[in-house]
């Protein structure tokens, strides 16, 4: 039985919930669609530094009363800022659920920003930032979003924005940004759990009375790659790679087909590339494929790190490895059985599920059910498989970013 319900509320507040009888508790996270990519270039990460603002104290609590009535409750509160959404979420017991929602909605509707407060959480998104910079793999990750994109592509901005762009943002800014952005039709509340469908709309209905906003189109301009983007770090003992393209949105007819032809090549120690890069020619200790899909487009991408001495050897071995791939109908199986086993496992986490129904809603407006989801996976064929890799995974059109070195490399 599907215990699945969405409403959209006269506000134009979307409602959605999964109700899970054998569950002991209840996420629940209010999603608003504006992110990093919605920025304004001269101030970057205002999407984060308003997520981490109103957690600083509201007109009817403290940001110390915040955190204190979820965890002396056993609770979890958090927030996150992606490319193109914001969200906050908490995870209690589910006879906590309507003090949890009072104090989500009391996040974003009666946010202080009293500038002593925004000040000081300047210095800690500043502290954030450095931290940010000393990983790696965080940072290869970055420059990769504008070597594939471009470094003025909206999906090229940092989602935590630079500390220059950080000092750029006054307190009267987020105040605007948050009542220009934070509106009723771009939120979108996502429950899964003990949860009952109509109480929870009650909540919204009572606790959630943001105003409707302006008509909201994203901008996606022309993608201006670069073919090789090799950036100096000297504190490395490690070369860190991606190559990387612009592949699918969401709702894209090959998705699916993308999934199953990135599992044969770098999902796991089974893949192609593991076993070639460090089963058999020992280049690297770890290699994998990544991929994430936007509203209007996506980014799809090989991963790996080696030592300097071994980075033109890794990067010929996985040039040699996509111009010679042909999958065979034994390997597509097997990546559909194990990609619906992902599925299947990751939707033990009510998190993970909170987030799919939300994701599926914003960029589908419909939501798929499980079943639907692993026939659309069992569904991909040989035909798009190949179309995929005969079109996509041209080694020409892989983009390179390395961090930790600055010449003598090419691709």
């Amino acid at each position: 039985m599907e215990n699945y319900r969405k409403s959209v509320l006269p506000s134009g507040l979307t409602v959605c919930s999964e109700f899970i009888p054998s569950a002991y508790s209840v996420i629940i996270g209010i999603y608003i669609t504006v992110g990093s990519r919605d920025e304004d270039e001269k101030k970057a990460g205002i999407s984060h530094f308003t997520e981490h603002s109103v957690f600083k104290g509201t007109k009817n609590r403290s940001e110390k009363e915040i955190s204190l009535a979820i965890e002396s409750r056993g609770g979890y509160l958090n927030a996150s800022t992606s490319r193109e959404w914001t969200s906050l979420y908490v995870h209690v017991l589910p006879e906590e659920v309507d003090l949890a929602f009072d104090i989500l909605a009391d996040l974003i509707e009666n946010p202080e920003f009293s500038e002593k407060a925004l000040e000081a959480e300047r210095a800690v998104i500043l502290q954030e930032i450095k931290m940010f910079n000393d990983s790696p793999e965080s940072l290869l990750f970055d420059y990769t979003f504008k070597s594939t994109f471009g470094d003025d592509h909206p999906l090229a901005r940092l989602i935590m924005g630079s500390a220059e762009s950080v000092n750029n943002i006054s307190p009267r800014d987020i105040k605007e940004f948050w009542d220009s952005s934070w509106t009723s039709e771009r939120i979108y509340v996502s429950a899964v759990g003990k949860i009952n469908h109509g109480s929870l709309c009650d909540l919204v209905n009572k606790k959630i009375i943001r105003r409707r906003g302006d008509v909201f189109k994203r901008e996606f301009p022309e993608v201006k790659s670069k073919r090789v983007n090799a950036i100096a770090k000297s504190d490395l003992n490690h070369k860190y790679v991606a190559l990387s393209f612009p592949s699918f949105s969401y709702n894209h007819e090959l998705r699916f087909a993308l999934l199953v032809a990135g599992t044969i090549l770098g999902s796991g120690m089974s893949s192609l590339l593991f076993q070639k890069l460090r089963q058999e020619l020992s280049y690297v200790y770890e290699v994998a494929t990544f991929n994430e899909f936007f509203s209007d487009s996506g980014i799809f991408g090989i991963y790996f790190s080696t030592d300097e001495s071994m980075l033109p050897n890794a990067l010929k071995a996985t040039r040699d490895l996509l111009g010679s791939l042909n999958f065979t109908e034994e390997e597509v199986s097997m990546a559909k059985e194990r990609l619906r086993g992902n599925v299947v496992i990751s939707l033990e986490s009510s998190g993970n599920r909170m987030e799919r129904n939300v994701k599926e809603e914003i960029c589908k407006g419909k939501r798929s059910t499980i079943p639907e989801l692993l026939k659309k996976i069992e569904a991909v064929s040989m035909v798009e498989v190949r179309r995929v890799v005969q079109n996509y995974f041209k080694p020409e059109n892989f983009v390179l970013t390395v961090l930790g070195e600055k010449d003598n490399v090419s691709w």
